[in-house]
């Protein structure tokens, strides 16, 4: 039997995000990205944080912009990770660690995705061994 929590992923076109999940994407996106990605390490860091913040927010103010959250099944307060994506282009998408390599990530890809805007170093290890997303095209502009 496997220790693996039941989780649901719930979406939310990102305008309708609860108030209860904004802080967590934000906070989770900017330290994964800072500390997943090593370029990211040479910014300097109230830069990084107040530019990219305003970054993320554009992104979430595209019309098309969904964000999915795994949760708990019997606790949605309990997030074990999230997606932005826009239709075929994924934006972002952030597993805790100790929920990583249980297909928490896959279930917050959308259907056809296409197209990633962002890479850490976790992702671009995926990206590359693992042939079911080797179709995926790394357009940071999309």
């Amino acid at each position: 039997m496997s220790d693996a929590p039941t989780y649901s992923v719930i979406s939310y076109p990102s305008r309708d995000l609860p108030t209860n999940y904004i802080a967590l994407v934000y906070s989770k996106w900017l330290r994964s990205l800072r500390f997943g990605n090593p370029l990211f390490k040479n910014i300097e860091s109230d830069a990084f944080y107040r530019e990219y913040h305003k970054y993320i927010e554009s992104l979430l103010e595209k019309p098309l912009s969904v964000i999915r959250l795994a949760v708990l099944s019997d606790d949605h307060d309990v997030v074990l990770g999230f997606s932005v994506s826009r239709e075929a282009i994924i934006d972002y998408v952030h597993v805790h660690m100790d929920h990583r390599r249980v297909g928490v990530g896959r279930s917050l890809l959308p259907a056809h995705t296409t197209t990633m805007t962002h890479i850490t170093m976790t992702s671009l290890t995926i990206w590359r061994n693992n042939p079911k997303y080797e179709h995926l095209i790394f357009n940071p502009f999309a």
